[in-house]
């Protein structure tokens, strides 16, 4: 058995990881919805292997994640849990939130609260106001100016349907 190095610079790392997971995992998610069923995996080789650029920083915050093996496991996990339960996860966000249905939502929120709904349900050992707390994060820095609080109702609504014990 390999040692656990369980010091407090590599538990720092390893939430940095996640965290650079997740929004790698948000961008790819939002990329995808430019392709049909039929052409996304090939969309998917296009993502992981020519980063697009950010205003500014013409990609290298980017592609520095996605040399984070850390961060680029996570978020290919992600990825595979939305894949694979996306309707039973699109179902949930919609049974929540009542009043907007997903084809109505911003492209940000939408898939910002399909991670959560992923985190929540594959992802057990994340908790639950960690999720949260990042997708908020991440709808101030993608999303419109009513994003981060329209996530934030949505998620914690959607956090107590899929976790209701609250971890």
């Amino acid at each position: 058995m390999l040692p656990v190095d369980d010091s407090p610079a590599a538990r720092g790392r390893s939430r940095a990881g996640r965290a650079e997971g997740r929004e790698l995992a948000l961008l790819a998610l939002c990329h995808l919805e430019s392709y049909r069923e039929p052409e996304r995996a090939q969309a998917l080789d296009i993502f992981w292997t020519h980063a697009p650029s950010e205003a500014g920083d013409d990609g290298a915050e980017l592609r520095s994640w996605l040399r984070d093996p850390e961060a680029t496991a996570f978020a290919r996990r992600l990825l595979a849990a939305a894949l694979e339960r996306g309707p039973e996860i699109d179902a949930a966000i919609e049974a929540t939130s009542r009043s907007w249905r997903l084809a109505r939502m911003d492209r940000v929120d939408r898939n910002l609260l399909r991670l959560v709904g992923v985190e929540m349900l594959a992802i057990e050992d994340t908790p639950r106001a960690v999720i949260v707390a990042e997708a908020v994060r991440l709808a101030a820095r993608y999303g419109s100016d009513r994003s981060a609080p329209f996530v934030n109702g949505v998620a914690e609504a959607l956090a107590k349907r899929l976790r209701p014990t609250g971890k």
